[in-house]
């Protein structure tokens, strides 16, 4: 049953990783099936597993594959990400907690000498160490309509974020360590 508006889904494409195919569906449900059988082999409720609604749009951010962890945007209170086995389904790490879920999907970047995975929330930016989930730098961000759906763009030493309402953020990632300043934010365009 769709709570969401526009009640259609799913909203993500397949992930398919070997033999393997993940979905997320609108509503929250996440599934692992066997690509040759379509036979599921594990399923998550991330609406009851984390204690979250859907948003606006429901679930929307493409689940990251990564190693064999199988990283989402997950809820809002109880946590924002959540990387799972691939394998079992079982949580691995979760990290963060937000407004909203946003739609951005999570994004894997190397900078300050270490691979990290970004995610953005409507009220932020963060980026998490991709085995364990332990946030190494946060940036405030404000999507007063919780619209986050852009991927944070990356050109060099910079991340761009940007959404509606002329609200954006340009940050300057740290070459020493993980981490970033702000250069500018809220931006209006010439």
């Amino acid at each position: 049953t769709y709570t969401i508006a526009y009640p259609a889904g799913p909203r993500c494409t397949p992930t398919v990783d070997g033999d393997r195919v993940y979905t997320l569906g609108a509503e929250g449900n996440l599934f692992c099936f066997e690509a040759a059988s379509g036979k599921i082999l594990w399923s998550r409720d991330l609406k009851k597993d984390y204690a979250t609604k859907a948003a606006l749009w429901g679930w929307a951010s493409h689940p990251l594959v990564d190693g064999d962890r199988l990283v989402c945007v997950a809820g809002t209170a109880v946590a924002h990400s959540v990387a799972f086995d691939t394998l079992t389904g079982k949580e691995v790490w979760r990290a963060g907690t937000a407004p909203e879920q946003g739609y951005s999907p999570p994004t894997p970047i190397e900078a300050g000498g270490r691979r990290q995975i970004v995610f953005t929330k409507p009220d932020g930016i963060y980026a998490v160490e991709p085995e364990t989930g332990k946030i190494l730098w946060e940036a405030a961000y404000g999507a007063d309509n919780g619209s986050i759906i852009m991927s944070p763009v990356r050109v060099g030493e910079y991340l761009y974020l940007g959404g509606y309402q002329e609200k954006n953020l340009l940050l300057k990632l740290r070459a020493d360590a993980p981490g970033v300043e702000t250069v500018w934010r809220n931006k209006p365009k010439h």
